[in-house]
């Protein structure tokens, strides 16, 4: 049997998957470089939640591209 602790144990930090903040501007897209833009000025702030949606929003935007025939 064992004795429970009478403290609190140290918070668990995950590691941010790094998918997370992937995402290629497409040359030549303003909306694509300022989203870029922002995912970076966001990872060097450490606002690891604006950085991640600054990221989706290249990989989403991403399918605006895609000529129609």
């Amino acid at each position: 049997m064992t004795t429970p602790s009478r403290y609190s144990a140290e918070p668990v930090e995950l590691t941010l998957d790094p998918w997370l903040l992937e995402g290629t501007p497409t040359p030549g897209c303003s909306h694509c470089t300022a989203l870029a833009t922002q995912r970076d000025q966001a990872a060097k702030a450490l606002d690891w939640k604006a950085a991640c949606n600054a990221a989706r929003g290249i990989r989403n935007h991403r399918n605006g591209h895609r000529e129609t025939p």
